[in-house]
C-alpha cells in the first residue's frame, strides 16, 4: 500500500512528460503535409509553410511556423496573396474543443500582402468564394475541398502585425498603392464585440496613423452592416468618420455616415493616393464635412460643409476618382467665390496710375486636375480687378476647358447674365466670353477696372469677346470682339467740357489765341469740375486689341457732343475727337450753339483733353473762305438771272437732301483742293464738321 501513492505520482509525471516533450520527439514532416493540406481546403488556396514548424501543448497551445505563404488566385500577377516571415500562434486548446477560437498570442512578422483587383472587378483576396466555389488548390488532383466548419467563437488576445508590407494594384484604374513598415495591434474579445485596430506604417512614402473601431465583425463577415469609426492620419492630411458598412462577397465594400477631411496641402495627398494634380495656382486645401454615401470608386456628400482653398462652400457633392480624372458634380452656395488664387496677381499701380500689362505666363492648367459639373450660387466672386454680387454660375470643366454660363449675373447695382469659356488643352490658353449688364453703376465700376472714378451714372452694357494668349499682354493684344454702353443721367467728373466749348467759341471770334486756348481749357479742368449728362452711349468693335469708336454721344444740359476715336489696349494709349456743342438754351433747341472741336489722347495712366487747335483753325480758315466765295458766287449769279442772297433763283426753294447746286459744287471742289482732301463734298470727308455748321 505504502507504494501506491509512488506510483501514481510516477504515472502523473510520465503523463506530464509526454504531453510536454512528445511534441519535440515528433519529426515536422509527420504533421507538415497534414497541416498545409488542411489550410489549403479551408482556404480554397494552396498554402505552404517551412520546415522550421513546432507545437506544445502545455502550458498553452502554441504553434510557431516560418515562411508561411497562401497562394494568388489564378489570374492575378502578384507572386502570392500573402506571405508571413514568422507566424506564433498562441491558442486555448480546451475551448478549441468546443469550437471557440481563442487565440491569446497572434504575432505576425514581416508579412507582406499583395491585393490586387483586375480590370473586370475580380478581387484576388475573396478567399471564402474561392472555397466555396470548389476550385481545387495546386496538387490536390482536383478533389473539391470541403467548406470549413462554422466557427462559434473566435477572441483575440495579443494580436500585432510586426515591421509589415501591403500593396494594393487596381487593373481598371491604373492605380498602385503600398505600405511598408506596418505596425499594428488587433484587440477582439469575441466576434460580437468591437474589434479594436491600433497603429502606424509609411505609407506611399509619407507616415500614417490609424485607430479603428468596428462593431461587430460577427456582422461583417456574414454580410450584414457594421458600424466602424475610424481616425486616421496620413502625411498632413487627417480624416474621421463614423459609418455603416457593409463587405459583400463579390463586390466592393460599401459605406454612409458623416466623415472629416482636412487636407491643409491637397497636392501632396493627391500624390500619396496616386492623382497628379497640375503644379498651377489653386488647388492648395481641401476640407470636407458631410453624410457621406460611397464605395472604393466614388462617393456622394450631402449635407456638406466643403473648404477649397479661399471658398467656404455648402450643399451635396458628389466625387468620382475612378475615372482618368476626379469628377465632382453637385449643387452648391457660398458666400464668396473667390477665384483670386486662380488668377495672376495683380499688378501693382504705380506712380503713373494705371499699371501696364503683366508679361508674367498665366497657368492655367489646373483645369486639368479635374473635370466638374457644378450648380453654384453665391453672394459674392472675388476678381483682382471686379467685385460681383450675387449671382448664379452652371459651371462645367471638361479636359481642361472651363465653360461657366451665368444666367444671373450681379455688379454694382445691375443685373444681366453671361458666359466665359476658358480652354487651356493646348500650349497657349484661349478665352470667350459674352456679358449683357442692365443698371450698372458706372462709379464704382470704373474705378475698379479703369482705375479711376471720373465717370457716374446708371446704365447698360455688352461686351463680347474672343483672346487667346498666356499673359495679360498677349491677352490684350489678341482681343476681338465689340460692345457698347449707354448711360443715363450722370457726369463726367475732373472736367467741364461745355464750359471749354463756350470759352473757345468766344475766344474763336475774337480771333485765335493758343495761350488763350489753354487757360480755358486749364480753368475748366479739375476735381470741382465736371460735365452733366442725360445721355451718354458709343457703340465699339476690338481688333487685336485696338478698340474702334465709329459712334460716340453725349448729351446734357446745354451740351451736346458727338464724336469718334480709338483706343489701343495694348499700347494703353487714347486717341478721341470730340465736336462739343455748348447751347444758350438748357435744352439745346433755340439759342446760340457754339461748337468747338476737342481731343482726349495721351495714356490710360496720363490721359490728357484739350481743344484741337489744329481743326480749330482749318475750320475758321474753311469757314472765311468759303463765306467770301459765296458771296461772290452769289453776287454773280444775282446780277446774271436775278438770283436770291441765299443762293437760290427766285421762286425756287431749296429742299432737304436735294443735290448741291453747281456753284456749291465748284466751292467745295475748290476747298477741297485747297485743304488736301482727295474729292467729294466736306460733308463726307467730315460729317461731324456739317454737323457743328449746321448747329
Amino acid at each position: 500500500m505504502s507504494r501506491i501513492p509512488f506510483i501514481i505520482l510516477a504515472l502523473i509525471a510520465l503523463l506530464f512528460a509526454l504531453v510536454v516533450l512528445a511534441p519535440n520527439f515528433v519529426p515536422a514532416a509527420a504533421y507538415k503535409e497534414r497541416l498545409e493540406t488542411a489550410a489549403s481546403e479551408a482556404l480554397g488556396r494552396r498554402v505552404t509553410v517551412g520546415d522550421n514548424l513546432s507545437f506544445r501543448l502545455i502550458p498553452r497551445t502554441a504553434f510557431r511556423v516560418d515562411a508561411l505563404e497562401i497562394a494568388n488566385a489564378d489570374g492575378f500577377d502578384g507572386p502570392y496573396l500573402t506571405r508571413v516571415e514568422n507566424a506564433d500562434l498562441g491558442v486555448k486548446l480546451f475551448a478549441l474543443l468546443s469550437g471557440i477560437v481563442e487565440v491569446d498570442r497572434f504575432v505576425l512578422t514581416e508579412p507582406d500582402i499583395y491585393l490586387e483587383r483586375a480590370a473586370d472587378g475580380r478581387v484576388n483576396w475573396n478567399l471564402a468564394g474561392t472555397a466555396a466555389g470548389g476550385t481545387a488548390p495546386d496538387g490536390e488532383n482536383g478533389s473539391q475541398p470541403s467548406a470549413p466548419g462554422a466557427l462559434k467563437e473566435l477572441r483575440l488576445g495579443d494580436v500585432r502585425i510586426v515591421d509589415g508590407r501591403a500593396r494594393y494594384a487596381d487593373a481598371g484604374a491604373g492605380q498602385r498603392f503600398e505600405a511598408t513598415a506596418i505596425n499594428l495591434a488587433v484587440i477582439l474579445k469575441s466576434l460580437s464585440e468591437p474589434l479594436e485596430v491600433k497603429g502606424e506604417m509609411v505609407f506611399q512614402g509619407a507616415p500614417a496613423t490609424v485607430d479603428l473601431v468596428l462593431t461587430t465583425l460577427d456582422d461583417l463577415t456574414a454580410g450584414r452592416a457594421a458600424n466602424m469609426k475610424i481616425d486616421a492620419a496620413l502625411g498632413a492630411a487627417s480624416a474621421g468618420a463614423d459609418l455603416s458598412l457593409t463587405a459583400p462577397a463579390n463586390g466592393s465594400p460599401t459605406y454612409a455616415g458623416p466623415i472629416r477631411l482636412e487636407a491643409p496641402d491637397l497636392t501632396a495627398l493627391a500624390a500619396l493616393m496616386d492623382v497628379e494634380l497640375a503644379d498651377a495656382p489653386g488647388f492648395d486645401r481641401l476640407d470636407l464635412a458631410g453624410d457621406v454615401d460611397g464605395n472604393d470608386a466614388g462617393m456622394r456628400l450631402s449635407n456638406a460643409e466643403i473648404g477649397f482653398d479661399e471658398i467656404e462652400a455648402q450643399g451635396a457633392l458628389s466625387l468620382d476618382w475612378s475615372g482618368e480624372r476626379p469628377r465632382a458634380s453637385g449643387v452648391l452656395s457660398t458666400e464668396n467665390l473667390d477665384l483670386r488664387p486662380y488668377m495672376p496677381p495683380p499688378a501693382e499701380t504705380d506712380a503713373e496710375g494705371f499699371p501696364a500689362w503683366s508679361e508674367a505666363p498665366m497657368d492655367f492648367s489646373s483645369l486639368r486636375n479635374l473635370d466638374a459639373d457644378l450648380d453654384v450660387s453665391t453672394d459674392a466672386i472675388l476678381l483682382n480687378d471686379l467685385q460681383v454680387g450675387e449671382s448664379r454660375l452652371l459651371l462645367k470643366i471638361d479636359r481642361g476647358r472651363m465653360t461657366a454660363e451665368i444666367p444671373e449675373l450681379s455688379m454694382y447695382g445691375g443685373q444681366g447674365s453671361g458666359q466665359l469659356v476658358v480652354n487651356a488643352r493646348g500650349a497657349t490658353p484661349s478665352f470667350a466670353g459674352n456679358f449683357d449688364m442692365g443698371a450698372v453703376n458706372a462709379q464704382p465700376f470704373s474705378r475698379d477696372l479703369l482705375k479711376h472714378d471720373n465717370l457716374l451714372g446708371l446704365g447698360s452694357f455688352t461686351f463680347n469677346f474672343t483672346a487667346s494668349g498666356a499673359s495679360q499682354a498677349a491677352i490684350m493684344a489678341s482681343m476681338d470682339g465689340g460692345g457698347g454702353f449707354d448711360l443715363a443721367d450722370g457726369a463726367l467728373k475732373g472736367v467741364n467740357i461745355a464750359g471749354i466749348a463756350r470759352a473757345a467759341a468766344q475766344l474763336r471770334a475774337g480771333g485765335l489765341n493758343p495761350a488763350a486756348l489753354a487757360a480755358a481749357v486749364a480753368e475748366a479742368r479739375g476735381p470741382a469740375q465736371q460735365t452733366d449728362f442725360t445721355e451718354f452711349l458709343s457703340r465699339f468693335t476690338m481688333d487685336d486689341g485696338v478698340v474702334s469708336a465709329p459712334t460716340i454721344s453725349l448729351n446734357g444740359p446745354f451740351l451736346a457732343m458727338n464724336g469718334t476715336g480709338s483706343v489701343n489696349l495694348p499700347a494703353q494709349t487714347i486717341d478721341l475727337r470730340l465736336t462739343p456743342r455748348a447751347s444758350t438754351a438748357a435744352d439745346g433747341q433755340g439759342g446760340q450753339a457754339l461748337a468747338v472741336p476737342m481731343r482726349i489722347g495721351g495714356t490710360f495712366s496720363a490721359p490728357t483733353i484739350a481743344v484741337d487747335a489744329e481743326r480749330l483753325l482749318r475750320d475758321n480758315v474753311e469757314g472765311t473762305l468759303r463765306d467770301t466765295l459765296q458771296g461772290l458766287v452769289r453776287g454773280d449769279r444775282a446780277n446774271e438771272d436775278g438770283a436770291t442772297e441765299d443762293g437760290t433763283a427766285e421762286g425756287e426753294t431749296a429742299a432737304d437732301g436735294e443735290q448741291p447746286s453747281l456753284e456749291e459744287s465748284l466751292i467745295n471742289e475748290g476747298l477741297n483742293a485747297l485743304f488736301g482732301r482727295r474729292g467729294g463734298s466736306p460733308e463726307n470727308e467730315k460729317p461731324q464738321e456739317e454737323q457743328d455748321r449746321q448747329q
